[in-house]
C-alpha cells in the first residue's frame, strides 16, 4: 500500500479512504487487468470459420499479447505474492480471467475434434497444452527474470505462437 500510495503521489490514508482495504484495491486492480484481456477476441476468433491454423493462431497472438507487457508480469506477480495470504484473490483470479479464456479455447477445442479433421480425447488438457506453451515463454520466466521490465519483442511473440500452433497441429491432427 505504501509503495502504491507513493507512486499514485497521495497518501497511504487516501488509498484506504477509496478503497476500504488491501482486498478491494487488489479486487478492482484485477477487474481493470482482466478488463483489459480481449476476451471477445478469444470468443471471437473461435467462432470464426476460417482454418483452425488462422483460429489458434488469433487465440495465441491475443493470449501473447495481453502477458507481453511489463504491465501484466507486475499484475501476476502481484498475485503470487498475495494469495497465500488472500487465498479468495488467487481464486478470483482464475475465476473471473483465466477460467473465461480457457473454456473458450477448451470448447473450441472440443469443436475441431467433432469437425475438422482432428481427434482430442481430451479437449481440457490440448486448450491446456496450447495455452501453457504460449505463456511458458511469454510469461513463466519473466516472473523471476529482470527482463520482465520490459515488454516482449512482437517478432519473438508471432514466433512462439507460430511454434505453439505448429505443435498443436502436429498432435491433434488426423493424419491419413
Amino acid at each position: 500500500m505504501d509503495q502504491i500510495a507513493l507512486e499514485s503521489g497521495v497518501a497511504r490514508r487516501t488509498l484506504y479512504n477509496q478503497f476500504g482495504a488491501k482486498k478491494v484495491l487488489f479486487d478492482a486492480t484485477m477487474a481493470q487487468m482482466w478488463d483489459r484481456m480481449p476476451l471477445d477476441a478469444i470468443i471471437d476468433a473461435t467462432a470464426a470459420v476460417r482454418p483452425p491454423e488462422e483460429v489458434l493462431y488469433s487465440i495465441g497472438r491475443t493470449i501473447a499479447s495481453f502477458w507481453a507487457p511489463p504491465e501484466a508480469v507486475a499484475f501476476m506477480r502481484l498475485v503470487i505474492w498475495e494469495s497465500s495470504r488472500f487465498p479468495e484473490l488467487g481464486e478470483s483470479f482464475f475465476d473471473t480471467g483465466r477460467e473465461p479464456a480457457r473454456r473458450a479455447v477448451t470448447d473450441y477445442v472440443g469443436r475441431l475434434s467433432r469437425d475438422d479433421g482432428f481427434h482430442v480425447d481430451d479437449p481440457d488438457l490440448a486448450a491446456a497444452q496450447f495455452i501453457d506453451v504460449i505463456l511458458g515463454e511469454v510469461l513463466l520466466g519473466r516472473l523471476v527474470a529482470a527482463t520482465a521490465t520490459t515488454a516482449l519483442d512482437e517478432k519473438r511473440c508471432d514466433y512462439l505462437v507460430r511454434e505453439a500452433v505448429a505443435l498443436f497441429v502436429a498432435r491433434y491432427r488426423i493424419h491419413s
